[in-house]
């Protein structure tokens, strides 16, 4: 067993009077002491450190108990799915100005990841997942790293379609892509 850091973004303020002692006292009552509670931008952010198997297991419980616990709903794992490569040199601890270089080809074999997001833009966001990935397969960070980016990522997809109720709508694209 080790212990997992990860933060959950919830929503659902509008139930408390007092969000932040009313959902502390809820997760208090319940046993859980392995999480902080804080808001932001009218989001509820639950801070863990859970002592797990995994991380799978230790995120998906802790999304499971507190939706059972409190009158949350969660809507993702806060560990970057989409970033701009700023937020990706802080999560590899590597400098931006290294990845930017991979990005662009000056450095490395120019197979860096190609942006999802704001390609156009100041700022391209990248999947996170990807990123890792391929840092992890240079072996510029730990592989441990991009596999849990890539279960965050699966994870926060799961959640926007249980949370929209679009899952017969996402099968049905998802089908017609397949059937191309």
């Amino acid at each position: 067993m080790k212990y997992y850091e990860f933060t959950l973004i919830a929503k659902g303020i509008e139930e408390y009077q007092d969000p932040i002692v009313e959902i502390g006292d809820d997760l208090i009552d319940a046993g859980v002491d392995d999480c902080i509670v804080v808001m932001r931008n009218n989001a509820v952010l639950l801070d863990f450190d859970r002592e797990s198997i995994s991380y799978m297991e230790a995120t998906l419980s802790a999304i499971k108990q507190i939706e059972k616990i409190t009158k949350l709903v969660v809507i993702s794992i806060d560990a970057g799915q989409y970033i701009g490569l700023s937020d990706a040199a802080e999560l590899s601890d590597m400098t931006r100005s290294a990845l930017s270089k991979y990005s662009t080809g000056r450095r490395g074999d120019g197979t860096f990841p190609c942006p999802y997001l704001r390609v156009s833009g100041k700022t391209p966001l990248y999947d996170w997942a990807e990123v890792s990935e391929w840092l992890s397969s240079k072996r510029i960070i730990e592989n441990e790293l991009a596999q849990n980016a890539r279960i965050t990522s699966k994870i926060n997809t799961s959640l926007k379609i249980r949370n929209r109720n679009e899952l017969e709508e996402i099968k049905s694209i998802t089908n017609q892509l397949l059937a191309s």
